[in-house]
């Protein structure tokens, strides 16, 4: 047990591979945002690493990474291979950075239910990071806008995360409202940080038939919520939501 309490801010962004709310590449304004809120772990989501000429093919994470000088992993959910061998695959999906060491990661791919071009390959980035002698699980996903899509990839997560005996915290875009059965379904398990489909603020800036309160932080009985806001940005068409989570000790 460490010496203090333990508390983390915790966000989650989707970042629109680093296009601001006008359409400008601007991963630099992405920076700022996370650096600004002082974030020791972040769920990114919409990353695109070497992807394609809409970011310059950078290896966005890394480029993250190294200006914040914080520890990464990546999920890759959708890989195309280059037109040259020589070149970098070009892949897109979700990410994470951290203050802590990620002792490991891995990136599960959720099931599609339908192999047809507009169906979109989800997955959920898993990381086990370890703060103060204390490992916690940590888990990253962006999930479909299709509803039969949805509440499986969501029913497929759940099993993922019930195997973990550990604090949980769970980071996502989800397109699906609070009081959406698939969100509900969550919350049986983990409590949402904004406790209540009232008080969870909008979050995605364009007008859609998904909705607008679509991004989560979740996390399981260990944490205590301190605080939950949402951050007015241009730095993307999601505000990144922030959370300051305190572990919980037993006497």
């Amino acid at each position: 047990m460490p010496d203090s309490i333990l508390s983390l801010k915790i966000m989650s962004f989707n970042i629109s591979s680093g296009v601001t709310i006008d359409g400008h590449l601007d991963l630099e304004l992405t920076a700022s945002v996370i650096e600004g809120a002082d974030v020791d772990i972040a769920g990114l989501q919409e990353v695109d690493q070497h992807f394609s000429e809409r970011t310059n093919f950078t290896d966005q994470i890394k480029w993250l990474a190294d200006r914040l000088n914080m520890h990464s992993a990546f999920g890759p959910n959708l890989i195309v291979p280059p037109a040259d061998a020589r070149w970098p695959v070009h892949a897109y999906g979700n990410a994470l950075l951290s203050r802590y060491p990620i002792t490991s990661y891995r990136n599960h791919l959720l099931e599609k239910l339908d192999s047809g071009k507009e169906s979109e390959q989800r997955g959920v980035l898993e990381a086990v990071i370890d703060i103060e002698d204390i490992s916690i699980a940590f888990f990253n996903t962006h999930l479909s806008l299709k509803e039969r899509q949805l509440e499986h990839n969501v029913k497929e997560l759940l099993e993922i995360i019930r195997e973990k005996k550990v604090p949980i915290i769970l980071t996502g875009d989800f397109n699906a409202n609070p009081d959406s059965p698939h969100m509900l379904k969550i919350e049986d398990e983990l409590d949402n940080i904004f406790g209540s489909t009232a008080l969870h603020p909008a979050t995605y800036k364009k007008q859609g038939d998904h909705g607008q309160k679509i991004d989560f932080i979740f996390c399981s009985e260990h944490w205590r919520v301190l605080s939950a806001e949402a951050i007015e940005t241009q730095a993307s068409d999601h505000k990144p939501i922030l959370a300051t989570l305190q572990l919980k000790f037993e006497a």
